[in-house]
């Protein structure tokens, strides 16, 4: 019995030393990239036109191929593919989640909004795309669009609602907007950096109707509803955004400028141990934008 509970605490200290770290550390999009032009004229700053922020860890950064800094790739095998880019993990600051309406579908992304009216005057006000329902009929009240997210997703709370709730970006002291991230169990490699871009929404200042999209999103993938005369999918990432992330760029979007701040290093907490660095990521490079 003795030799059992000493073997079990013995496995229970025995350090496996993975190469996965945790890294936690910030990206930062300036100003520019929450500002656009409305049908008026006029231009807006606004952080839910901020769209999903796409970030992964790369073993180095090729800044020839593209018109932007992007990550370092592996052989080209078909030559209308860019070559695989082999992260060694990546995660998100806001994904993609299905709003309660097919005609949300692709078009919400967490920590954007507060409130259901949030995304009303989003899309009403600011897009000239109002939310519709089902039935092509403008949903013009929170509490309409509650019940059909109640009803959509047997929900009972607006806690179970991910689309709203927190903000994941606040506007620092430099007027740029900022949020922290994660990229969990992710395989340590010296001198490796953490590189991502912004997919910005789609607005169509012609067709106001086309707008609100992104280019990141599957809108024939994720979930699908099928239920009487309604058949649709809810939408979801591209699968290999993170892999070939060039095939998901364009004019607009904001990228990563692969520079030393965002590159891992591992340093003393003071206590002996070796952990990851923060890295900072900085996304001021604007894809195809006007300076």
């Amino acid at each position: 019995m003795g030799t059992t509970i000493l073997l079990f605490a013995l496995g229970c200290a025995y350090q496996e030393n993975l190469p996965e770290k945790d890294i936690a550390g910030t990206v930062i999009l300036p100003k520019a990239a929450a500002t656009r032009t409305l049908a008026d004229g006029s231009e807006l700053t606004d952080p839910r036109f901020i769209g999903p922020v796409v970030l992964g860890a790369y073993s180095g950064m090729d800044t020839v191929s593209f018109g932007y800094p992007h990550p370092s790739m592996g052989p080209i095998v078909e030559p209308d593919v860019p070559g695989n880019t082999f992260p060694y993990g990546g995660t998100t600051v806001g994904r993609y989640d299905f709003a309660c309406y097919e005609a949300l579908a692709c078009k919400v992304v967490t920590g954007r909004f507060k409130d259901y009216n949030d995304i009303l005057d989003y899309f009403g006000n600011i897009l000239g795309n109002p939310v519709t329902d089902d039935n092509g009929s403008e949903v013009a009240y929170s509490s309409t669009y509650q019940q059909a997210c109640f009803d959509y997703f047997h929900a009972t709370t607006d806690s179970e609602m991910a689309f709203i709730g927190g903000l994941d970006f606040t506007e620092n002291a430099d007027g740029d907007f900022e949020s922290s991230f994660l990229m969990p169990h992710t395989v340590y490699v010296e001198g490796m950096t953490i590189w991502g871009w912004m997919d910005a929404p789609a607005i169509e200042l012609a067709n106001p109707k086309e707008s609100g999209g992104f280019s990141s999103c599957d809108s024939l993938g994720g979930r699908q509803f099928n239920e009487y005369d309604q058949e649709f999918y809810e939408g979801r990432v591209f699968y290999d955004s993170l892999n070939t992330p060039s095939q998901y760029i364009f004019a607009g979007d904001w990228v990563a400028n692969g520079d030393e701040n965002a590159v891992v290093t591992l340093v003393d907490d003071g206590a002996g141990n070796m952990v990851p660095s923060n890295p900072v990521v900085r996304m001021d490079v604007g894809f195809g934008v006007e300076e």
